[in-house]
């Protein structure tokens, strides 16, 4: 498997711009689709991929980086500014748990399916504060159903970035074998 330590300076930061862009590509497609359930503010999450899969692969300090460039990027392209505060927290309370949970993947005792599911359960807290500094504590009663929600969207943006990884891998260690 690939360490993030294996690649070099130049190829990092060139392997993050290529990560962070598909990341803001996927969260301004989704963007534009309707929420999973109408009137609950919950989406798959797939942007969060990327950023699960930028912390496997070059480690934390890319990870944060490509979280909060996909943030501030796409809510740019959308144009819904307003949704600034709400994705940065979320992003980034879910990169902090991921971060938090990547020792234990790395020791094979969590997933990368388990990692997910804890960062879209963060990502939704992290969005849901924002909602209670920002519309009061009426965003409260969003809180099981979001919670709820984290799970399967964990599970599926868990098994792609899994399996990009696992894709990844095998074609960098070909690369570093020749």
């Amino acid at each position: 498997m690939v360490k993030p330590g294996s690649f070099s300076p130049t190829k990092k930061l060139a392997l993050a711009a290529l990560i962070a862009a598909a990341a803001i590509i996927v969260h301004t497609v989704e963007a534009l689709l309707p929420p999973l359930i109408p009137g609950i503010p919950v989406r798959l999450g797939l942007a969060n991929v990327f950023t699960l899969l930028a912390l496997m692969l070059l480690g934390a300090p890319y990870a944060a980086a490509v979280a909060i460039v996909r943030c501030v990027v796409a809510v740019l392209i959308t144009g819904a500014v307003s949704q600034l505060p709400y994705s940065l927290a979320g992003a980034l309370l879910s990169f902090a748990a991921m971060f938090m949970l990547e020792p234990l993947r790395c020791r094979g005792r969590l997933s990368a399916v388990g990692e997910s599911v804890f960062g879209a359960f963060a990502f939704n807290l992290g969005q849901l504060g924002v909602g209670i500094l920002i519309a009061g504590r009426a965003m409260f009663f969003y809180f099981p159903v979001m919670s709820l929600l984290s799970v399967p969207t964990g599970i599926f943006t868990g098994l792609i970035a899994h399996y990009i990884f696992k894709v990844l891998s095998r074609n960098f260690n070909a690369e570093q074998n020749r």
